[in-house]
This record gives structure tokens, sequence and C-alpha cells, in this order.
């Protein structure tokens, strides 16, 4: 094992376990807005926000940020928060139990199209961030924003084509 993985173990686990602590404050807090149980749908949404701050959270303390890169992570930030809240809702909507099987390809197409079109967002908001990037926080941040998106080939991939190359492209 070498030195950059056995500093990476502990970290991630510690960022794993602040994980959990969110989750554990997020149930607290749904349980306390009302007198009912929180449903199925309201913890496993509670449990992909803190999943995606966790897995944020570990990505700029294992990158290191700058001051002035720190400017550009905000953005990435809020558009990768975006994309996976909105994947999850596409999620719920194409498992939902009273769809036909027809109703489910269509919503499943739905979702690919938008997840495509999300992931473009992130990548496009990355693009600044990446750019002030050292070569070995690049390394780094393609390691692990691919594990942000379900996509994870694609999004290293487009990571690390050039903009003007793919502003050609279209």
């Amino acid at each position: 094992m070498r030195l950059g993985q056995r500093v990476l173990i502990p970290r991630t686990l510690a960022v794993a376990a602040s994980g959990v602590a969110l989750l554990a404050c997020g149930l607290v807090a749904v349980a306390a807005q009302s007198d009912q149980p929180p449903t199925h749908a309201e913890l496993a949404q509670h449990w992909a926000d803190a999943a995606i701050d966790a897995q944020l959270k570990s990505m700029k303390s294992t990158l290191r940020l700058t001051a002035d890169q720190e400017k550009d992570w905000t953005s990435f930030e809020t558009v990768a928060k975006e994309a996976e809240t909105s994947r999850f809702i596409a999620l719920q909507k194409e498992q939902s139990s009273n769809l036909t099987p027809m109703d489910r390809l269509t919503a499943k197409a739905e979702r690919l199209a938008q997840s495509k079109a999300s992931l473009q967002k992130m990548v496009e908001a990355a693009r600044p961030l990446y750019a002030s990037l050292n070569e070995t926080q690049k390394r780094t941040f393609i390691s692990l924003g691919r594990m942000l998106v379900p996509e994870r080939g694609l999004f290293a991939k487009e990571m690390r084509r050039p903009s003007a190359q793919k502003k050609g492209d279209q």
C-alpha cells in the first residue's frame, strides 16, 4: 500500500462517519417536523442528500483546494447536488408501482435524457475548477468525480476533453 493510500483510507472513513452523522441528524429533523414517522421516500431522500454531501466533502478535503480554487468549487458543488436530487426524483418516478410497463420505459428514457443533460451541466460547472487544478489534483478530481455520477466513464472522458474540441464537435 502506498503512502497516499494510507492517508486516504482514514480520511475516507472519517468522511463516511460524518455522512452517517448527517443522516442521523436528517432523520431526527424529519421526525421532529411532524408527529408521523417519515415515509420511505422521505428517508431515502435524506439518505441520498447525506450521501452526496459526504462524497462532496470528502472530495473537497482530498483535493486540498487553494483559496482561488474554492471560488470555483461552489458552483460545481451546487450543480452536483442538483443533479443528484433530480436523478433521485426521476428514479422514484421510474420505480413507482402504479406505472404500466410502457410508462416505466418512458420514465426510464426521460431519466436517461435528464441524466445526460445533468452530466453536461456538471462538466460545464467543473471546467473552471478543473482548469485551476494542478496535475495531481486533476487526477484525483477525475477519480473522485466519476463516483458522483452513474455515467462514470463519460464523466472522465468529458472532463479530459479540451473545451475547444468539445465545442467544435457540436
